[in-house]
């Protein structure tokens, strides 16, 4: 089968990502790999444990086994176990943990990746097409206490939102519930087929006249090449920001806003114009302005691009009908949203991160309606065509930084393993005897067992290929449950510096 139009662009071939999962939990390995293993063998749902091939015509395809055997299994498996505390191992006792009402720098995802990536998992689009290995690789790494589960999968078959598709199902297997997993819908004709095609869609989009194209786009490109030559080291770190920090951060935000207002002499603050900014706007526009102010000088006339990656499956109902829980679209359906600000609008300002907040909101809210997504796809369909890259919004100056925020899937809550504790806790011959009950008659775990729930208490997500551009100048962002961020980010070493004393400076109070 095809890889889709939007899944097969030359940026996403290049990129393998494995996402970290930590439970405080002893979950049973052997059940997290079959019931990964029984989902994949689903119609539909094969797709993903189909080996990736270069066609004649150099467009990338899915080739599916007509079955999944020991030897062509549909998942890449490994596990590691200790005997020991997690906090007992050189490595994995320092994985990031919150510091209640203290912000922290920790360490970043690339520190982990010799525990969590096993050797013979694919980083890199060549280790897929010369090998026989399926798309996706599941380590598990046990201790007495704890296990990290560890999915790793190529970009082009999957994004953040279909993670949550794919746990859901997965959470279904695990708790003996197949004849309620939803169906696959990724696995046929491409639901993003007419994206961009519509003839009923032909606004133009709101950024189309600032969009880098023909020698401004090469002089983009060499000003681009000077950034990895001056920023040659990027260097991951995951941030710990509590919810009385981001309330913090907000409540700065918009006294910020407020101040801007008051001293506009045409306005008059009243509540009635309050204006209405997230706390992911702040956030993301917190993480931009530290990078901006470490890395570009007071008198920069160079424009700081910040693009934000926004889910579309809600977003477009005539192309993705089903509903949460009807149906899972597994595939890349995202596109960017693009916030342009002049670095003098931002450096040297201390009132401006409700600014740059409210910028970020206003984009959002007029670059993803259902006509300007059409828009956007019909730009992007074009500038892949031509250039092999998509369209780029902004001047031959733009300082790129790419967020993406991770919180909308839900992964903290919707990740549930609590069937697998029950299993590791049973002796082995009871294991055995309720794994072929329910291989037999779909027996429900809960009626055997009490199901307890077993939650992520913490995740991240790791670039893994090799020399992958967009991990440069790139953060995403997911809030806990509680109300918490935790941010993970490749920036030079000058970023995590500078975020480190941020609080300590209370660098974007107001006043």
């Amino acid at each position: 089968m095809p890889v889709y139009y939007f899944d097969d662009t030359p940026l996403l071939r290049n990129i393998v990502q494995c996402w970290t999962l930590r439970f405080n939990d002893i979950l049973d390995p052997d059940m997290l790999r079959s019931s990964l293993s029984r989902l994949i063998d689903q119609e539909g749902w094969s797709k993903l444990g189909g080996r990736i091939r270069l066609n004649t015509e150099q467009k990338l395809e899915i080739h599916v086994p007509q079955a999944f055997t020991a030897d062509r299994s549909a998942v890449n498996f490994n596990h590691e176990e200790f005997d020991i505390s997690i906090n007992e191992h050189p490595l994995a006792s320092r994985l990031p943990a919150p510091t209640t009402d203290v912000l922290s720098v920790q360490n970043g995802p690339s520190a982990f990746r010799e525990l969590v990536v096993p050797p013979n998992a694919p980083v890199c689009l060549d280790d897929y097409l010369t090998s026989d290995l399926p798309q996706l690789t599941l380590n598990v790494v046990s201790f007495t206490d704890a296990t990290l589960v560890s999915l790793c999968w190529p970009h082009i078959a999957a994004d953040a939102m279909s993670l949550r598709d794919l746990a859901t199902a997965w959470g279904l297997v695990l708790a003996g519930r197949e004849s309620e997993i939803p169906p696959m819908l990724s696995s046929g004709d491409d639901p993003m087929a007419s994206v961009g095609k519509d003839p009923l869609f032909l606004d133009t989009h709101i950024l189309e006249e600032q969009q880098v194209k023909g020698c401004w786009l090469l002089l983009w490109g060499l000003r681009f090449v000077f950034n990895l030559l001056w920023w040659r080291k990027m260097e991951t770190r995951t941030v710990f920001l509590p919810r009385k920090a981001v309330s913090q951060l907000q409540s700065n935000a918009l006294a910020s806003l407020k101040e801007i207002t008051e001293q506009d002499a045409t306005t008059k603050a009243t509540e009635e114009q309050a204006p209405f900014i997230s706390e992911g706007d702040v956030v993301t526009a917190w993480v931009s302005l530290i990078a901006a102010l470490a890395l570009l000088p007071l008198n920069s006339s160079r424009t700081v691009a910040i693009t934000n990656a926004f889910d579309i499956r809600h977003r477009l109902p005539s192309i993705f009908p089903a509903r949460e829980n009807q149906g899972g679209y597994v595939q890349n359906a995202v596109f960017p949203c693009w916030t342009n600000i002049a670095a003098r609008e931002l450096i040297g300002k201390t009132n401006a991160l409700g600014a740059v907040a409210l910028k970020i909101r206003g984009s959002i809210k007029t670059q993803t309606t259902e006509p300007q997504i059409h828009a956007l796809a019909r730009l992007t369909r074009a500038s892949l065509d031509q250039t092999n890259l998509p369209p780029m919004f902004g001047d031959t100056s733009s300082f790129l930084i790419t967020a993406s925020n991770w919180s909308k899937a839900r992964l903290f809550e919707v990740v549930d393993f609590g069937p697998a504790v029950q299993l590791a806790q049973c002796t082995k011959d009871e294991r055995s005897l309720l794994a072929k009950n329910m291989a037999t008659v779909g027996r429900n775990i809960g009626s055997v067992f009490q199901v307890v729930k077993s939650n992520p208490v913490y995740y991240h997500v790791d670039n893994v290929s090799p020399d992958n551009m967009l991990a440069r100048n790139a953060f995403f962002l997911a809030a806990t449950p509680d109300g918490d961020y935790w941010i993970n980010g490749c920036f030079p070493i000058a970023v995590w510096k500078a975020m480190e004393g941020v609080f300590t400076d209370n660098l974007f109070a107001s006043g």
